[in-house]
C-alpha cells in the first residue's frame, strides 16, 4: 500500500505491479503523520525524480522526518551533505569530509526513514564488492515487490564514498550537481551501513537498487557508499509493505513534469 501525503490531504493508492489503479481519497488532519510510530513502513519526503530535477529546496524538517522512523537517508537543504539516520539520530556527511548531528529545524529537500524491526539476517560472506553484496541481499529477499529497509553491522577491508558539494540557486539536475562530488576510500574500518532497497516499478520514487549510506563506528565521517569489499559482518532486513510519500507543497514541485522519461 502506497499514502500519499500533502498538509491537507492523504490519498491511499491501491498498486497494481507496474501502474496505480485505484485511487481512493480521504480527509485526515493537517499536520499528523499517518505513519508515525507504525514500522513496517517507509515514509518519504519527495521523489527521486523531483531531486533529479533539481529540486533541492528543503521543506521538511530533520525533527518532522525523526516522528516517522529511526533508521534511513536523504539528503540535505542545497544538497548540503548526506543524511545518515542510525539509531535515531540524522547525521549529515558534508562535502569537507565533516560529520555532524543535524539539528531538528535542519530541512531536507528528499529524505526516507522507517522504523526499523528486524524480519531476517544474515552473515556477509569475506571479500564481497558493492555488486557481490547487492545480488547476495537480492537472493535473500527473493522476486520481490516490497521495499526492503537493510542495516549491515560490520568490517570492511575498504570503503569508497562520497558527499555533494552545497548547491546555489538556480540549481542545476541532480548528475550535473554530483560532478564535483568528493570521494573518499578508507580501508579496515568498521562501518555501519543503512539504506534502502526498492523495486523497479517505484524507480520514479526512490532508487531501485541497494541504496546505502554509511558512517563509521567513531561516528567522524560518513557519506553514500560507492563500493566496498566485505570482512566481516551482518545485514538485517525489514520488509516494508507500506509507503507514505510526503508530497512538497512548493509551487517548484507543482510545475516540475514529473510524468517526463
Amino acid at each position: 500500500m502506497i499514502r500519499i501525503r500533502t498538509d491537507r490531504w492523504e490519498s491511499v493508492l491501491v498498486i497494481g505491479a507496474f501502474r496505480l489503479f485505484c485511487l481512493v481519497l480521504g480527509v485526515s488532519v493537517a499536520g499528523v503523520p499517518a505513519a508515525a510510530q507504525d514500522d513496517d513502513t517507509i515514509t518519504q519526503y519527495s521523489t527521486l525524480d523531483a531531486l533529479k530535477d533539481g529540486l533541492y529546496d528543503g521543506m521538511m524538517t530533520v525533527g518532522e522526518m525523526a516522528n516517522y522512523g529511526d533508521l534511513g537517508l536523504g539528503t540535505f537543504d542545497g544538497l548540503d551533505g548526506e543524511m545518515i539516520v542510525v539509531d535515531g539520530i540524522f547525521w549529515r556527511a558534508r562535502h569537507d569530509g565533516s560529520l555532524d548531528i543535524a539539528p531538528p529545524e535542519t530541512e531536507t529537500p528528499f529524505a526516507a526513514v522507517t522504523i526499523f524491526e528486524v524480519d531476517d539476517e544474515l552473515a556477509l560472506p569475506d571479500g564481497l564488492d558493492m555488486a557481490g553484496l547487492a545480488a547476495i541481499l537480492t537472493e535473500r529477499v527473493g522476486a520481490s515487490n516490497t521495499p526492503v529497509a537493510v542495516r549491515i553491522d560490520g568490517t570492511f577491508r575498504s570503503l569508497t564514498y562520497r558527499a555533494p558539494s552545497f548547491q546555489d540557486e538556480p540549481y542545476p539536475p541532480l548528475v550535473e550537481a554530483l560532478a564535483d562530488q568528493a570521494v573518499w576510500t578508507v580501508n579496515d574500518v568498521e562501518m555501519t551501513l543503512v539504506g534502502f532497497w526498492f523495486p523497479d516499478w517505484l524507480a520514479d520514487i526512490n532508487v531501485p537498487v541497494w541504496h546505502l549510506h554509511a558512517v563509521d563506528k567513531d561516528r567522524t565521517f560518513g557519506g553514500h557508499v560507492l563500493d566496498l569489499v566485505t570482512d566481516m559482518g551482518v545485514a538485517s532486513l525489514d520488509r516494508s509493505p507500506t509507503l507514505t510519500i510526503i508530497m512538497p507543497t512548493s509551487p517548484d514541485f507543482e510545475t516540475l513534469d514529473l510524468a517526463a522519461p
